[in-house]
């Protein structure tokens, strides 16, 4: 092949790229967005007023989850206990507190 792919019947190379290709219509660099812009469809619509909007509710989140706070608040207690000089099972011994799955957790009891 010595012949150029993109020439056509003997003519000169054809690409998109060459300005002489290119449109010769400037093109609008700005547009307005006009959504939203058109009034109710309903010709009897009559505007009763601002409406009034009622504030957003936030509830806060935390990274702690409620178990793992429970469970942070009986392991400084049984620290602060510990230090006191009293002693017992530890509620993260879990060697005392196994259990079948047919059955409930034992109960946890804190230092006497």
């Amino acid at each position: 092949m010595d012949k150029d792919p993109r020439v056509w019947l003997d003519q000169e190379p054809v690409s998109y790229m060459d300005p002489k290709y290119k449109k010769k219509n400037k093109v609008i660099e700005s547009k307005m967005d006009t959504q939203g812009m058109s009034g109710p469809t309903d010709p009897n619509y009559k505007p009763i007023g601002k409406e009034e909007y009622k504030p957003a509710i936030v509830q806060p989140r935390r990274i702690i989850t409620p178990e793992i706070a429970k469970e942070l608040k009986i392991l400084i207690n049984q620290v602060l206990d510990e230090r006191e000089g009293k002693s017992g099972i530890s509620y993260f011994d879990t060697e005392h507190f196994k259990h079948t799955v047919l059955e409930e957790e034992p109960e946890y009891k804190p230092y006497d």
